[in-house]
């Protein structure tokens, strides 16, 4: 009693206090009052009894805690006493009052609002402080009329900075009939209004709020379509740069056609008004094509382009366009070239204009140097190529340079002869095709210091061996005995950890969980071993008794990956609360659909289980509603069996690209599709078919059938590789019902659909492609294709990008057009492919490996020599590839040898009279560290007598 009353004068007191003389600082007091009133949450707070007169104040928080409250955090809140008697406290006004102190943490205010309502679920949330109703559970909300809504409205949007979306969806739910009163009223929070809601307001309204609606952000692509529509309807005029500038953060929703119809000049005028800009780039890709190409066709010149196209929006340039004059300012074009953002497809072929026109390597922008080819540096001196090099080196305040295998090793054979031991100077990722014979001991633990940065996954299949190398490697250097690795260990070896089998997570100090954060993928090893290690309680993260939503936090990207194993230790409240967050965050990401997929499996299993017998919508969950679909963690929570029992037709008709956003599950987007197509027995409209998303990939042949696919803009939804990958037969279908509208396959189709897809098609289809078509389009992705859809494809390609062969040493030109059809050289015949050994064009692996099996088969040592140019040392690199080893197989080795590379395996010359050696002779595979053979010397000389007695 004496105590608390101690504290009471303290807490009243607060800041007026002075410890003269004393080194007590008001953490300090805090400490103190935290240490006595921590009951471990479960117990009835310490200074409170219902039975004492002198202890049964609710205004326990005033009392205890006063001006302190700024110092608690969210789990010293929850040490504070069972949540049972925190409620009862909650609701007492002197407490409210408290609360309403700026000076709060948010996350403990948001705590404190809820237990509000979980003591009474009816409390008024128009009697809170305006700052407590940012945190008012929603389902307060709902039970506002719609005038008591609009007066919440008003609060919200002077007091809270960020508003939950559950919360503007409820207050938006409550609006009956939207009218401009509600839209204003609605302000920022208008974007909560659904589909439904928007398509039912009279048409007059929505275009006399245009200037509200276009000023806000956060639109789905459902509202920004259905919006625009009625503006259509409404006659509004979209013509002119002033209209399309008018839609502002709706353009989103603009039709192709439309965007079309619009001249071209006054669509350039609207790319000087940087918000416009920022607004586009929110629009489907397709409608930013079509607007990149209206601005382009005021001018098509390579130089005036990179002025006209935005810079954010160059990557939308197509590739044959980029063919930049070697006469004029030099150094003005490479500038404008450097500033702008590029694909890696149109990077290869100016790169060389770019380096030639400024001076100094490290001014290249990270969009430019993921140009690099051996291709295009061949005429470069070695010191010019080994200063670019560096110049895409990791360096602060830049992203990353982002370059594929085949520049790596480029990079690598142009600086091996030097052997450099200055790494940190170096891309991390070329470091991994390192020679470690070339590395000085003293200096190999720097040098796995900076390959830990690198990405492992950019080694190929053929080349995986190379983990296992350095790995042993880096044991020898870091004398690592077995599989256990100490801290330190982990730390040098920095991303190897993504490489390392389930015997090394489990057996390595706990740190190596820091490092698997950096990794893309794991194996199912993998992730049961780091479960092991997370739930062994010998960690950070500590006993999973004790794990809370903070946990889920701190672990990062992990529990993407973790499986119910895992989930099963989490409560249902973690559980929810964590995946609001982290699930906006890998929407937000882009994370592929598979990962959410097993995501939402995994975190939920334990619930399905449980209501697997459910014959009706339980009431712990009630009816989906708007409200319901805008948590994202949604739908947690839900099983297929109470997700069909819950969501109503009318619920899917109203929030379909909601719904479609964010449900990942294949039998719930199934039950999504079922009850859509109830509502429209007659089939799908174009709108509704382009915001399907992921959903249109658990469809029937049947339901496809129905839909309505006639414009590009369904064409390229559907075909939105982000949304995953089509089965080949119904990708075809979808094409074929495109191609049955009328349409063709242009280049925005064509890049739509994107490679993979039109290998489905037939033969015919692909031959009827327009060499101007496949010309303008984007760099297709074909390696799937069968060869005789490959030939298809060249044959097109040929005549699009045509090659003057009469020049026998590589012109710029000719460079350009070979990397305009380089993707498409898998369908080339034996003649086009020696035409152009005789060229010198420096060909990497990749695209070798890639050419007809039957035209490789056919090539000369020369010739191919001839091919790869400078890239010739990949031979060795890469000859464990079955291509390059079938190759080598009909080659003689006389002839292989004239290549000085040490490529081995070719046929003996039958002019050439083996030679007896000695002692045993051992054939390595430098590639993977693993021996082929070793053969005894007397094995070795009967070879050789067997060989000249069949040549008798």
């Amino acid at each position: 009693m004496t105590v608390c009353c101690g504290f009471h004068s303290v807490s009243l007191l607060g800041f007026n206090l002075t410890f003269n003389g004393s080194a007590i600082t008001q953490d300090d007091a805090y400490n103190t009052i935290k240490t006595y009133l921590n009951t471990g949450s479960s117990a009835a707070p310490k200074c409170y009894s219902p039975t004492d007169p002198n202890l049964n104040s609710t205004a326990w928080f005033l009392n205890y805690i006063g001006v302190f409250i700024t110092f608690v955090t969210i789990e010293d809140f929850d040490t504070f006493g069972s949540e049972s008697t925190l409620q009862l406290f909650a609701v007492n006004p002197v407490n409210i009052k408290l609360f309403n102190f700026a000076g709060a943490p948010q996350n403990l205010t948001k705590r404190f609002t809820e237990l509000i309502f979980l003591q009474n679920s009816n409390f008024l949330a128009l009697m809170l402080p305006p700052h407590l109703q940012c945190f008012v559970p929603a389902s307060a909300y709902s039970k506002l009329n719609e005038s008591e809504s609009v007066v919440v409205l008003g609060n919200l949007n002077q007091s809270c900075t960020n508003v939950d979306s559950e919360i503007s969806s409820a207050l938006a739910s409550n609006i009956q009939i939207v009218s401009p009163g509600s839209i204003t009223a609605l302000g920022p929070q208008v974007t909560s209004l659904t589909t439904g809601q928007i398509t039912k307001a009279p048409p007059s309204v929505i275009l006399q709020s245009l200037s509200t609606l276009s000023s806000v952000s956060g639109w789905n692509f459902g509202q920004s379509l259905s919006i625009i529509q009625i503006l259509i309807t409404q006659n509004f005029q979209i013509s002119n740069s002033d209209s399309l500038i008018n839609l502002g953060s709706l353009v989103g929703g603009l039709p192709t056609q439309t965007l079309t119809a619009i001249p071209a000049q006054q669509v350039l005028t609207t790319s000087a008004n940087p918000t416009f800009v920022t607004n586009m780039l929110t629009a489907p890709t397709i409608v930013q094509q079509i607007y990149v190409n209206k601005i382009i066709a005021v001018d098509m010149k390579p130089t005036e382009l990179i002025v006209n196209v935005p810079d954010e929006m160059a990557t939308e340039i197509p590739r044959n366009l980029l063919n930049f004059p070697t006469t004029g300012n030099q150094t003005l074009t490479a500038l404008n070239i450097n500033k702008k953002k590029w694909k890696p497809q149109q990077a290869v072929l100016f790169f060389d204009t770019v380096v030639n026109g400024l001076n100094n390597p490290d001014d290249l922008s990270e969009y430019v140097l993921q140009g690099f080819t051996c291709s295009r540096v061949q005429t470069f001196t070695k010191t010019k190529i080994q200063r670019l090099i560096r110049a895409c080196r990791r360096r602060a305040g830049r992203r990353k340079v982002v370059l594929k295998e085949t520049q790596l090793t480029c990079m690598w054979n142009n600086i091996k002869g030097e052997s450099p031991q200055d790494f940190d100077n170096y891309p991390s990722d070329m470091l991994l095709y390192y020679s470690y014979t070339n590395i000085q001991q003293t200096n190999c633990r720097s040098y796995f210091i900076e390959t830990g940065r690198a990405d492992f996954s950019v080694l190929s299949s053929t080349l995986d061996g190379r983990k296992v190398d350095l790995l042993n490697n880096a044991k020898k250097c870091l004398n690592i005995k077995g599989t256990q690795l100490s801290r330190d260990n982990v730390e040098v070896l920095g991303n190897m950890a993504c490489t390392l089998d389930e015997n090394y997570i489990q057996s390595s100090d706990s740190y190596i969980l820091e490092k698997l954060k950096n990794c893309n993928d794991f194996s199912d090893q993998q992730i049961t071993a780091m479960e092991t290690v997370i739930c062994s309680g010998n960690t950070t993260y500590g006993n999973p008794s004790t794990w809370t939503e903070k946990t889920l936090e701190q672990l990062d990207i992990l529990p993407l990956y973790l499986t119910e194993n895992f989930w099963k230790h989490i409560s249902t409240r973690n559980k929810s609360t964590f995946l609001k967050k982290f699930m906006k965050r890998l929407r937000a990401n882009k994370t592929m659909k598979r990962k959410l997929k097993k995501l939402f499996k995994e975190c939920t299993m334990s619930l399905r289980s449980k209501r697997s017998t459910v014959n009706a919508c339980p009431d712990s969950l009630g009816n989906i509603t708007q409200v319901t679909i805008s948590n994202d963690a949604f739908p947690f929570g839900y099983d297929t069996t109470t997700f069909n029992h819950c969501l109503s037709t009318q619920v899917v008709m109203d929030n379909l690209a909601s719904l479609t956003e964010k449900v990942d599950d294949d039998d719930m987007q199934k039950v999504i599709l079922e009850k859509l197509h109830q509502a429209y027995p007659k089939g799908l409209s174009d709108q509704q078919v382009q915001v399907l998303g992921s959903v249109s990939r658990v469809a029937s042949m049947e339901q496809i059938n129905k839909w309505n696919i006639t414009t590009v803009d369904t064409l390229a939804a559907l075909m939105d590789n982000g949304n995953g990958e089509w089965d080949s037969a119904k990708a075809k279908v979808i094409v074929t019902k495109f191609l049955s509208a009328g349409n063709s396959l242009g280049a925005s189709e064509l890049n739509s659909i994107g490679g993979p897809n039109l290998c489905a098609l037939d033969l015919s289809v692909l031959q009827g492609i327009r060499n101007d078509s496949l010309r303008d389009a984007d760099a297709l992705e074909i390696t799937s294709c069968s060869s005789a859809h490959k030939k298809a494809f060249f044959a097109v390609a040929e005549i699009a990008f045509p090659i003057n062969f009469v020049q026998t040493r590589a012109t710029a030109d000719q460079l350009t057009s070979y990397q305009l059809i380089q993707t498409y050289l898998g369908g080339a015949n034996i003649t086009y492919i020696r035409s152009l050994s005789r060229v010198n064009i420096s060909m990497d692996i990749n695209t070798f490996i890639g050419l007809d099996s039957a035209v490789v088969q056919a090539l000369s040592v020369s010739e191919v020599s001839g091919l790869l140019g400078s890239n010739l040392n990949d031979l060795k690199t890469f000859e464990n590839n079955t291509v390059v080893q079938n190759w080598v197989s009909k080659q003689l080795q006389s002839e292989l040898d004239k290549l000085g590379i040490g490529l081995t395996g070719g046929r003996v010359d039958s002019n050439t009279t083996p030679m007896i050696i000695n002692t045993a002779t051992t054939i390595t595979n430098t590639t993977s560290g693993q021996s082929r053979g070793t053969y005894p010397a007397p094995l070795l000389f009967l070879f050789g007598l067997l060989f000249i007695a069949v040549q008798m």
